[in-house]
């Protein structure tokens, strides 16, 4: 399974039960990314309006989604869930931010980064994405 998320720069994810940020180009590039439909809970599948026929909303989306399947986590613990992802695209907000709940799986473990890429985005002027695979499977 592949997962997207976004953090801070200290993988912070959501401040006060709010997400951090939000940018257009960064949902465009999981969009375009993705190839298929994205598995979501109810509270992210709001960013994705203009896309809905591209998102599928289950409470459960970890648990329910295919293993080939992309999911987009901003408010569920990942840990649970670690031994079925295989691709993890993380976006760097490049900023720091009050956060209270952080990306729960030490990227510094069992991952490792394949692919780098920066952009523009609509809100912040430098996003990083970065692409990392499970180590050893």
């Amino acid at each position: 399974m592949t997962v997207f998320v976004c953090v801070d720069d200290h993988n912070g994810t959501l401040f006060n039960h709010r997400r951090q940020g939000q940018d257009r180009a960064v949902l465009k590039d999981m969009l375009d990314g993705a190839g298929t439909d994205i598995w979501m809970n109810e509270y992210s599948s709001r960013l994705f309006r203009e896309a809905a026929d591209r998102v599928v909303i289950e409470e459960e989306f970890l648990a329910c989604a295919p293993g080939d399947g992309c999911c987009f986590v901003e408010n569920v613990p990942l840990r649970p869930y670690e031994d079925r992802l295989e691709t993890l695209v993380v976006y760097c907000w490049n900023r720091t931010y009050p956060a209270d709940t952080y990306l729960d799986i030490d990227l510094s473990q069992n991952w490792e980064i394949i692919d780098t890429k920066e952009f523009g985005g609509t809100s912040h002027e430098k996003i990083t994405r970065k692409t990392y695979e499970r180590k050893n499977r």
